[in-house]
């Protein structure tokens, strides 16, 4: 008895327990609503189909594949041949819960916040609605992120304590990393600047034979679809200045609004000359940063301002057709969310220009040089601001720490981002739960080929119809507001979305079908 009291004590006081501890009750809330998921959603009917291929000992990629996957493919791999393929959502949770505990041990080892406040904050990154988005399904953001962060862990062990062994992991975490996406690259690329101008021979050389290592091997040995050889670097878009600009400042923006309580620095002066400067620096740039501010020139014009995965209307709207209905109080929270996050940047900016040299030089390389890769991207996805958070979690921390105030603020925002997400989430899954069921219900029901009914965007993109000669369609629109689906189709079916809670206004699915 005496030795399990010394073993448990031992546990509940180790640096580790709070986030292992934390990780574990994410996993198994979240459980529940990953073992929901039994559709195929966005582009991971891709990446579902390869796994299948690979149970087949058949390891070619799928031409429409854009990442590199194979690490993400490897691992699907091995858990479907346990659990099957259609748990493969549950390993993403894993995934992403080992994201969370990963972030945890950076902070804790790197950033000295201790064991208590590296959850919180490793939770801001956890709730925030990109990368909840990816938890539902099986996409690569996630499984790139874990690996990301795990080069990271063993990269900051490595500049710290010049260790071999975190070096060889340092390598080996980065070439899994880049076997799931391309950009895995900006870490060693932006490293090796770092090093540079830090004049860290050993840490140039280290990067620049990583760099050139993995530079070749996707050059010569990895084995490249046609999507990525077409979704070439589009450096034509470095021409459009309103563009670059637009894309940058937003995402700043975009990682503004879901860091806001790290970001509220604690500027504390009774030099009145001081405030004065301070105030003024933070109004000079509220105004000069949004007076060029075109977001349409990158997608839409309003906040979240990014198309594709988090969007005002929840996540993945547009993976259904029609006008999507909406959620009480939407118009009020994005805009003043959107005010708030302009304000708190140029304040934090404000701040950290009065504190240059606490600003890591590591991750504002990493920043921007991601940001310059994402410009000349051929099309430009808000999923793909993923990494950005715990990077800018990184920059933040650097420049002003976790000082009282935020203390104060993250738990009220935390709440916030549960509920949201909560509201979020379970709309998409019951949405895309509902849709995809029912037209493997249709298939069998009507004897019809599964091209014949236009389903979700996943679903369409399955099972392709090039003379897009349909006889069902799921939609947002009612027939009051599409004169086509009152004229020509009749109403099959009116499916309310309904879960507790719920703040979505005649959240209603709309199945018609096509008149002969």
């Amino acid at each position: 008895m005496h030795v399990k009291k010394e073993l448990l004590n031992k546990i509940v006081n180790s640096n580790y327990f709070f986030g292992a501890a934390a990780a574990i009750a994410l996993f198994f809330l979240l459980l529940p609503l990953s073992l929901k998921i039994d559709f195929m959603q966005n582009d991971d009917w891709v990446y579902y189909g390869m796994v299948e291929n690979f149970m087949k000992l058949d390891f070619r990629l799928d031409p429409l594949s854009a990442p590199t996957f194979y690490t993400q493919g490897v691992m699907g791999l091995l858990f479907a041949r346990v659990f099957g393929l259609e748990r493969l959502p549950v390993l993403t949770l894993i995934v992403s819960v080992l994201c969370f505990f990963f972030l945890f041990v950076i902070l804790l080892k790197h950033f000295n916040l201790g064991r208590f406040w590296s959850v919180p904050v490793s939770l801001v990154m956890f709730f925030n609605p990109l990368f909840i988005y990816s938890v539902w399904g099986f996409m690569t953001e996630n499984y790139f992120l874990l690996f990301m962060l795990l080069s990271i862990l063993f990269y900051l062990d490595t500049v710290g304590s010049g260790s071999r062994k975190s070096t060889v992991l340092y390598v080996v975490f980065i070439f899994l990393a880049l076997n799931i996406r391309q950009v895995a690259l900006v870490l060693p690329l932006s490293a090796l600047i770092y090093s540079f101008f830090k004049l860290d021979r050993k840490q140039v050389l280290l990067n620049l034979i990583i760099l050139a290592g993995l530079g070749i091997y996707y050059a010569l040995v990895f084995p490249a679809t046609p999507e990525m050889l077409e979704k070439g670097l589009q450096f034509h878009h470095l021409k459009d200045t309103p563009y670059v600009y637009s894309l940058i400042y937003g995402s700043f923006i975009l990682m503004s609004a879901l860091l806001l309580p790290l970001l509220v620095p604690g500027f504390k002066e009774k030099n009145k000359l001081k405030w004065v400067i301070f105030l003024g620096i933070a109004a000079g740039a509220y105004f000069l940063l949004n007076h060029y501010f075109q977001p349409s020139k990158v997608s839409w014009g309003e906040f979240p301002y990014f198309e594709n995965t988090f969007e005002r209307k929840g996540f993945y709207p547009r993976g259904v057709l029609g006008t999507k209905y909406y959620f009480r109080y939407m118009f009020d929270l994005y805009r003043h969310w959107d005010s708030a996050a302009k304000i708190i940047l140029s304040v934090f900016i404000s701040y950290a220009l009065l504190k240059i040299k606490k600003i890591s030089g590591l991750w504002a390389v990493f920043i921007i040089t991601y940001l310059g890769v994402m410009t000349v991207t051929e099309t430009f996805y808000d999923r793909y601001l993923v990494i950005l958070v715990p990077a800018s979690i990184f920059l933040i921390l650097g420049v002003s720490g976790l000082k009282v105030v935020n203390k104060i603020l993250i738990v009220p925002f935390l709440a916030f981002l549960v509920f949201y997400n909560y509201q979020l989430s379970m709309d998409f899954i019951l949405v895309n739960k509902y849709i995809w069921n029912k037209s493997e219900e249709l298939v069998i029901t009507y004897d019809k080929e599964p091209r014949r009914i236009q389903g979700t965007n996943a679903w369409k993109l399955k099972y392709l119809n090039l003379r897009r000669n349909y006889v069902f369609d799921f939609t947002y629109d009612s027939a009051d507001v599409n004169k086509p689906y009152r004229d020509l189709y009749l109403t099959e079916e009116v499916k309310k979305i309904e879960f507790p809670g719920s703040l979505w206004v005649k959240p209603y699915i709309y199945l018609y079908q096509k008149i002969d």
